[in-house]
This record gives C-alpha cells, structure tokens and sequence, in this order.
C-alpha cells in the first residue's frame, strides 16, 4: 500500500503545485484585503471630513438621476466617518453594458469619487487586489470553469493532506523516536535534504490549518455543486432563501431601500444585535432586500443576514452567524476560516504566513521530485553499459 500512496502523493502533488503556488500567494495577500485595497485607493474609501451621509434611498436617486442606465444592486454604507460609500451596479435593461461594476461615492453630497470592473486585469491600482481576488478565486477563467477548477484541486489537496501526514509516520518500532526528526530541520544539511525536511516539518506544524484550508476552499467554490448537497445528507441544515425558485414576473418592489433597512433595524433590535450595517442588497428577481449586520474581519462565524420582503416590509429570513441547524453553523464557518477571521487578527496573520507556507510545500516538493528523478536517470545508465557508451560518443563527436 505504501508505494501506491507514495505514486499518488507525487503525482498528485506535482499535478496541484503550480495551482498552489497562485492560490498561497495570492491568500497571503487577500487575508488583508481590505487593508491593502484602501491603502492602495485612499481617493475611493476615504472622504475630506465626517458629514452626516445621505440615506441609501436619497444616494441611489441622485447616482440613478445621474447615471439612467445604472441599476444599483448592493449598497455598502460607511464603516465610519470620512469613508466611502461603495455602489455595485449593473446596467438597466436595454442600455447596453457598463465598463465598471463599482461606483465609489461621497455620502454627504452623492458625488463620484471614481468606478473600477471588479477583478478586471488593468494595470493601475484602483483594480489590483480585485483581481488577485478573482486570480485566487478562479483564475480569471470565464464563467465557472475557474471556480470549479480551483475547487478541484481543493479536493485534491484534501485527499493529499491525509496521504502526505501517513507518510510521515514511520515504519517499526519505536515509534516516536523515528517520528521526532520528521518534525525538524538538520542543521547544515545539503540542498536536497534541507529541501526535504521544509516540506516535511512545515507540512506537519501546519497540517490542521493546511486541511481546513483546503476544505473551506473546496466549499466555498463547490458550494452548491459538491458542498450543500453533501453538508445536508450528513447534518441538518435549513433551506435559503436564494435557492427558492424565481417567479416567472419580478414583484413590484413598492418598498425602498431606507424603507427594507428601518424593517431590518427593527428586527436586529428585536433580536438583541448589536452590530453596524455592512451591505444592503436588493434582489429585484425575488422581490426582496438582504441587509448584512457585522463587518469584514470582525472574528468568530461573521455577518449575519436579514431578509425583508420588498412588496410589503415583512421579514421573510434570518441568517444569524452561528445560529441555526448544526448543518449552518458547520456552513457559516467556512468563510471565517478560510480567511482567518474566525480568530480576528492573529487568525487573519496565520492564513498569511500559511499561503506562503503552501508556495515553500509546492516549491519543495517539486524540488525534491526533480533530484529523485534525476538520481533514478542516474542509476538506470549506470546499470546500462550501452547508454554510457552511446554518450562517451557524443562526447567524442563533439
């Protein structure tokens, strides 16, 4: 059994490398996403001064008065003063297409303080760490084939974790003994060994945070292919509201966006939350506003979600983090760790130097398959006369 592991850990391994390396680089990055995007782009998350911010309904008139063929879909509202406001748009029906997907906006007056295409690949500042977003999400493959790619190696490198950690563990007696120098460095040791032991040490000091990773990974970009259906077989989970069907005639929204955020405070109220607005987000097709509670980074099972009926106010939904059947607990917390942000700050560091730890893996691994390969090439025209004498001719050519 074990040279079949030892075959499908190589293979597979060397199959994932390059795909690895992208997504541990790219993680290490996304881990302070925010951070790194308005530390980029102070001109679009930050405004002179603190006055008082339009409501939603009074910002979406003047930005939709001024751009007819916008169709605002979501609503950041500011984390605080002198921040931003962040408008996801598309193009009403009819007008053709926009070359922007984000409208940064000033709240106290509506002015536009810029728009970028969310993931486009242009090379300025403003759409940077988008992309490496969609880069490490799917690789910048049209339609789903990225995100189901990326998914599938998730997959693998899961199947790979538990194949890499059983051979570390040592065969014969006694068992600790021969195990401890699998978890260190030799000092002063060659290329190929100090090759060999950073793959192995460092995929075992970090092999529950390498799994989870790879888990939440595969979830989050299976979520409805691979990942629900299988949560729901093994554990109790509560239908969502976005997997209703969608009527053959969208309902007339005859309530607004200031209107769907009062009946979300309302509610959030009632429920003992205590946390700040982060998103408002109106989906026409089923008639209903979603309003986020709870900001990026914030540590544990993250935002928690209401859902207001935009025909008649009524709430429809609530997602509450870490609330729910244990089916939702296990699927809110997928995200939170795969960020980090399940730990806050030290959780969110851990996922940055656990990326860069995946890039030293895939690069050590291929390090270490290379010298094997070479050794082997080696021995075999040792072993062949002929192959000798046929190059000692070459030579002689020459």
């Amino acid at each position: 059994m074990r040279p079949w592991l030892v075959f499908l850990h190589r293979y597979v391994g060397l199959a994932i490398a390059g795909f690895l390396v992208i997504a541990g680089l790219t993680g290490s990055a996304l881990a302070f996403q925010s951070e790194l995007d308005e530390w980029l782009n102070p001109d679009l998350f930050h405004v002179d001064g603190a006055q008082p911010p339009l409501s939603p309904s009074r910002l979406a008139a003047r930005i939709e008065q001024a751009y007819p063929q916008v169709d605002i879909f979501s609503i950041l509202p500011p984390a605080q003063g002198g921040d931003s406001i962040i408008l996801f748009v598309g193009a009403k029906a009819g007008h053709g297409s926009l070359d922007y997907d984000e409208i940064f906006v000033d709240p106290a007056n509506g002015s536009i303080l810029g728009k970028r295409m969310n993931g486009a690949f242009r090379l300025d500042r403003a759409h940077l760490i988008p992309f490496v977003y969609r880069l490490h999400y799917t690789l910048t493959l049209p339609g789903n084939w990225g995100a189901w790619l990326m998914g599938g190696v998730a997959l693998a490198w899961m199947l790979d974790c538990f194949v890499g950690f059983y051979l570390t563990l040592p065969r014969g007696r006694p068992f600790w003994k021969k195990w401890k120098p699998i978890w260190t460095i030799k000092q002063g040791a060659g290329s190929y060994r100090l090759n060999l032991d950073l793959h192995r040490a460092s995929g075992l000091w970090l092999w529950a945070v390498l799994f989870l990773l790879a888990l939440s990974g595969a979830s989050l970009n299976l979520n409805s292919e691979l990942f629900r259906p299988v949560l729901s077989a093994l554990l109790p989970t509560s239908s969502r509201i976005f997997d209703q069907p969608i009527p053959p005639k969208p309902p007339t929204m005859s309530f607004d966006w200031d209107d769907a955020l009062a009946k979300a405070r309302t509610e959030a109220v009632r429920r003992g939350w205590d946390r700040p607005v982060a998103l408002i987000y109106a989906d026409r097709a089923h008639g209903f506003y979603m309003v986020r509670f709870g900001r990026d980074h914030e540590p544990g099972f993250g935002a928690s979600n209401i859902f207001v009926s935009g025909t008649d106010g009524r709430t429809l939904s609530v997602e509450e983090a870490g609330g729910g059947k244990a089916g939702d607990m296990v699927a809110s917390l997928m995200l939170p760790i795969h960020s980090g942000q399940v730990a806050g700050l030290p959780g969110r560091i851990l996922i940055c130097i656990t990326g860069l730890v995946v890039t030293l893996l895939s690069v050590t691994g291929v390090y270490v398959w290379w010298k094997k390969r070479l050794a082997r090439t080696s021995r075999r025209e040792t072993r062949n006369p002929l192959a000798q004498l046929g190059k000692a001719n070459i030579h002689a050519a020459e």
